[in-house]
This record gives structure tokens, sequence and C-alpha cells, in this order.
């Protein structure tokens, strides 16, 4: 518990928290112990009503976040009015109220009332903190949740951030042993949330290797200026496949990352000085895994509101402020492309392999997503369901010139909704598709009433595999109950909801057929339903194939060996 109450300590004071007012308790102990052994200056007062508005004049005078400290139960009710006072006065407060451990909650133990979101909408951010663990992962946690607080007090118009802090006996932490640096980033965190005065010492970047992410974002009118900001960095551009990147075809977009970066000797090699993030989190799991490989670079966040999205835990630099904005102020002109041209060697070899699958005969959700693609008409949108279906895009939808726009529903990942998403997206009365796997399709059937009764134009494109074909790639293929419980078969015939909904129903099996029903569906008016049965076996081992990097230098060099 000492060093991980020890790093959330330091980080507040890495943060450029001077002030602690403590109302004293047992709970509440690890924290008072600790902010009294660091670099604060530290206030006490018995009585936590007046505890908090003192903390609130002192944070009115200074212009920065007061942190407060109580123990649990009712000591956290008496912050109440100061909490009132400080939403409407815009004052920025951070509130640490200790809690009983989960298993002490509604069981009649002393002091515990339920603490979560006790403050309602009167704060501008709560989280509750996991139970403290002695391990460098944590200590890195419990520094992002700091900083989230502290930036959410100081973003916009200032406000009140309540972080409860669960935490079980023993309580009195080891002074012997405390080490505040625990889990501390080697550039430490800034952020920047004044906008309309965006000034960024650009000389960072020179001669430096660097990347640009660029995640989801429906609305990004940006893209222009970032290839640009690349131009001019000679760096790489991680384009996700809802950034919409992908509609240019620009020698530094790289859209394999997902496959190569499975190499994890590749994941070394290109280690960055820096990472540039525009967007949502990326789709790619390989990918968040050499961010957090990587967490000793400059990592900058740029967004127009504060919003953390790095599950790497890395990001130590926050930039709130237009895209567009941050890439006009970047004015350094690299010359060396050598990085660069390390990620276009990987791009072109990993695009080489995954695009031969244009060649498989079976019916491969490979295959498909690059038809697809190819037939989509201009303006198009294509809406992606979450699980395999955008997998599948990230890896073989590839960036050229086009006007296609991708969408899916990334913000919390689910399943659901997804057809009644795309049937909304139709009303824009573009050309819309949704390609979605069978569990998706599955759980929004009753969506499709309301294509029907409201006429409608979608085409829905299903890949069934019979069941959660995406846990074959997860260790739950190795379990027992894998096809109980995860696989999940189901063995559906879609081919009633003709009558159901009033769909047109395609069952291709063959690419031949394929094209012929999307081109046709394409025509149609109503809802179209083109159901793909694919072996998810076959699918496997396919996937695996054209997915697995090859490099034509190491299989020469192990020939000529």
């Amino acid at each position: 518990m000492t060093h991980y109450i020890a790093a959330l300590v330091d980080e507040l004071n890495q943060l450029g928290v001077r002030e602690v007012v403590i109302s004293p308790g047992s709970r509440s102990a690890p924290l008072a112990i600790l902010f009294c052994e660091h670099d604060f200056e530290v206030y006490i007062s018995i009585d936590e009503r007046s505890a908090g508005f003192f903390a609130l004049g002192i944070a009115k005078e200074k212009e920065r976040p007061v942190v407060l400290v109580c123990s649990s139960g009712s000591a956290v009710t008496h912050y109440w009015p100061a909490v009132v006072e400080a939403k409407h006065s815009k004052v920025p407060l951070i509130i640490l109220t200790a809690d009983r451990p989960p298993e002490l909650r509604q069981v009649g133990a002393p002091q515990t009332i339920d603490q979560i979101k006790i403050y309602h909408d009167y704060v501008v951010y709560f989280e509750e903190l996991a139970l403290p663990e002695e391990r460098e992962a944590m200590y890195r946690y419990v520094r992002t949740v700091m900083r989230k607080a502290y930036v959410s007090a100081m973003s916009g118009e200032y406000g009140v951030a309540h972080i409860n802090v669960p935490l079980r006996e023993p309580l009195v932490p080891d002074l012997s042993q405390v080490d505040f640096s625990a889990g501390r980033l080697k550039y430490p965190f800034e952020w920047m949330g004044d906008v309309s005065r965006l000034t960024i010492d650009d000389s960072i970047f020179q001669d430096k290797n660097g990347i640009l992410i660029c995640g989801g974002d429906a609305y990004a009118n940006y893209h222009r200026e970032v290839l640009e900001l690349a131009e001019r960095l000679k760096a790489p551009v991680l384009a996700d496949p809802i950034s919409n990147f992908r509609n240019y075809d620009h020698e530094q977009i790289i859209d394999s990352y997902d496959a190569f970066l499975k190499n994890d000797d590749l994941k070394k090699e290109l280690k960055p000085d820096y990472i540039i993030h525009f967007g949502q989190t990326p789709v790619s799991k390989r990918l968040q895994q050499f961010l957090a490989m990587h967490r000793d670079v400059l990592y900058f966040q740029v967004g127009k509101t504060f919003q953390y999205r790095a599950p790497s835990l890395a990001i130590n630099r926050y930039i709130v402020a237009d895209p567009k904005a941050f890439a006009h102020s970047i004015g350094v002109r690299n010359t060396n492309a050598q990085y660069l041209r390390r990620w276009q060697y990987y791009q072109k070899e990993m695009r080489g392999r995954l695009n031969l699958a244009r060649e498989e005969a079976g019916l491969f959700e490979g295959r498909l997503v690059q038809e697809i693609q190819d037939m989509l008409p201009e303006g198009g949108r294509l809406c992606v369901a979450n699980s395999m279906a955008i997998r599948d895009v990230d890896y073989f939808l590839e960036a050229r010139r086009q006007t296609l726009k991708i969408l899916c529903n990334r913000g919390a990942n689910g399943i659901d909704g997804t057809i009644s998403t795309a049937l909304g997206i139709s009303t824009s009365e573009h050309p819309t598709v949704l390609l979605t796997g069978d569990l998706a399709f599955f759980h929004d059937l009753n969506g499709l009433l309301i294509g029907k009764k409201h006429h409608l134009n979608l085409v829905i494109v299903v890949f069934n595999n019979d069941g959660g074909a995406i846990f074959k790639y997860l260790p739950h293929s190795e379990n027992k109950y894998f096809e109980l419980l995860f696989m999940t078969p189901h063995g559906m015939d879609f081919s009633g909801l003709k009558a159901l909904y009033d769909v047109t129903y395609f069952e291709p099996d063959n690419y031949e057929s394929f094209e012929q029903d999307f081109r046709k569906a394409l025509t149609l008016a109503g809802v179209k339903v083109l159901n793909v049965h694919i072996d998810a076996e076959v699918s496997k081992r396919l996937h695996d194939l054209y997915t697995s990097f090859k490099d034509k230098k190491d299989r020469k060099d192990k020939k000529e060996a």
C-alpha cells in the first residue's frame, strides 16, 4: 500500500498541487501521513465542512486545485456545501475520500456509507480507485487517475474532481520504505488548455523520429493539415480505419501496422522518439502493445476537449486544441527520412501479403472486405460492427484515393444497436452498407423494423461463422467450455427475415454470386441482407496466414545461410 499511495501523492505534487487540507481520521491515515511526508503545505481542519470552504478560499486566491482529504462515512457528506459553492463559483478542488474496501460495504461496518458518485453532477469528474497493489503497472495507473482528476478540475471553467479511495488495513504506511518516484514517467505529465494561445516549442521534433497516430473521429476535418504536418516531420501516419485517413493515396500513410506489429522484433526496432495522437483509441491491439512497450517516449494527445484515450497509460503531454491549429503550430521541417522509410518498407511488404487474399478461392472475410471496398460507390458509407468485423476492416481495407466514410461504434465497443445505428446513418441518403458478424446482427434484429416502417435503404453484409469466432483468437479457445460459453453456435436460418421484416435476402456461396448480389442490392430499395457463410476454422487459418509478417530480406538471408 505504501508505494501505491506514495505514487498518488507524488503525482499531485508533480502536477503542481501545493496545498492539502486534511480532516483527520483512521481510514484516511495512509493519505494523510504521506501528504505530510511529501513537499506540501498541509493544513488541518477537524470539521470537514469548514475544511471544504477553507480549501475553496485557497483555490480561489491561487487559481490552482487544492486537495481535500477525509475519512469514510458521514465525514464525506460534510464537504457538500463547499462542493455546491465550488461548482457554481467555478473553483478547482480535488477531493480524496477514503473508503472501506468492497468486502466491508453493505455489511454493517462502521463509518461506511455509499460514497460512489455521492456528489452527483456537482463534480466534473469522478472515479473510484482500485485497491492498492504494489506493482509497477498499478503505480502508473494511480498516477494516470490523478492526472485525469487534475486536468478535469482545471479544464474549461474549473470544477471539482472526486476520487474515492478504498483502503484495507493495515492503514499506517512504512515511512522507512517509502519511494515517491514509483511509477513516474520519464517525462512528467504536462497539459496545455488555453487553445487561444497555442504555442508549442516545436524544436523537440527537430531531427527526431516520430509517428502520428490517427484514431477514429467521425467529425474529423483535419486530414489535409495532419498529412502536411507528417510531410514536414518525415513521420509515418498510422491510419485507423475509422479515422478516414485511408481515403488518401499518400506515401506516408501506414494501413497494415496491426499485422506487422505482431512481430515483437519490429515493435522494438521501430521505437520512436515521440508520438502524436489524434482521435479515439485505435482499434489495433498490437498498436496498443507497441505504445505500452515504449512508455518512455514523448507522447502527445491532441483533442478539442480533455478525454484520456490511451490504455497504455503512456500519455505525458495533453494538448487541448483543435487538431488543425496544433498541426499549423508545428513549423519544423526535418530532412532525415530514414526512420520513415523503415515504416514504409514494412508497410509495402505487409500490404502486399494482405492483398494476396484476393487470390483466395474459398469465401474468406479478407477478400470479401477488399471486394466491398472495390464496389462501394463514391460517397458511400461503410458501417462496421465491432468484434471481428472491424478487425477485418483494419487488416484488409487499403488506403487509396476514394471518398468513403467508415463508421463504427468504438465508444464502448459493444455489438448492440449495430443495425439501428446503420439505419440512422442511411437517412443521409448516401449509399450505406453495414458489415457485421452474425452475433452482432442477431443482437439487433428488432432494429430492422425501423427500416421497414420508414422505407430506409441499407445493404447488410453478414459474415456468418455461426457464433463468436473472434474467441478462437484468444486464450478462451483452450477452455473445455469454449463451445458452450464463447463460440455459442446458434444455427439460425436468417432467411425467415424475408417474411418477418420484408427484407430482400441473398445467400451467396462464391465470389461471383457475392459480387452480383452486392451490386444488385445497391440498386434496390429497402433493406437487403447478404448472408455469407464462413467456415470459422478455415477463416482462423487464413487470418494467421495473411496477417503474419514475412520479411523478404530475412528469408533471403536465411536461404543464403
